[in-house]
């Protein structure tokens, strides 16, 4: 999770009212003021992803979907809406993700980018790759960039304890992390006699 100094907080959604606001985000900008039909907006990846949730003062304002693959990420349904464009929240959001990409330990992150917006990504990174297409009405461009991993990106075994933490915050112990009941008696000497 991550709080900027203009009140906005970015995070992972952790139960199904996250979810829900992600969803609806995605309704008003996607369905509503871009007219992209139910059937292409909503699928079946939504339960594969991660979906990432801003608020504002606790009213969802920013969304987006993280998928995974071999070697890279994916980055998808991006929106902000529109009363909250203007802000600087775009530029968060995609600051948030690269740094959960990093955090999970992915070199290579991927999108799928409205071509009017071509030029925002960029300035984050991104170069364009592939070809161009259109969905929903849209035109679109392949984007790609690299991230450098830092000393704490995990890696299988090292510690393994770190695989374990929960979704969103891999940078705090996680509650199989603590001692158990079973290590604090082995470690407390028994008192003679008894």
């Amino acid at each position: 999770m991550k709080t900027y100094e203009n009140g906005l907080t970015i995070r992972v959604a952790s139960n199904s009212e996250d979810q829900l606001k992600a969803f609806l985000i995605r309704g008003m900008v996607y369905m509503h003021e871009q007219q992209c039909p139910y059937r292409e907006e909503f699928d079946l990846n939504d339960y594969a992803a991660t979906q990432i949730i801003g608020l504002l003062g606790g009213e969802p304002v920013l969304t987006a979907r993280v998928r995974y693959f071999q070697d890279f990420v994916k980055l998808e349904r991006l929106a902000v809406r529109s009363e909250y464009r203007g802000r600087g929240f775009g530029h968060h959001l995609i600051e948030y993700l690269l740094w959960f990409c990093r955090s999970k330990g992915f070199r290579k992150v991927y999108l799928h980018a409205q071509a009017r917006l071509q030029q925002f990504y960029e300035g984050h990174g991104f170069i364009r790759i592939g070809r161009n297409f259109r969905f929903s009405d849209y035109d679109y461009v392949e984007m790609a960039c690299s991230i450098d991993l830092n000393a704490s990106s995990p890696k299988i075994g090292n510690p393994p304890d770190r695989i374990n933490r929960p979704e969103g915050i891999l940078e705090l112990p996680g509650p199989l992390e603590r001692p158990n009941l079973h290590q604090l008696i082995e470690a407390k000497p028994l008192p003679k006699g008894g």
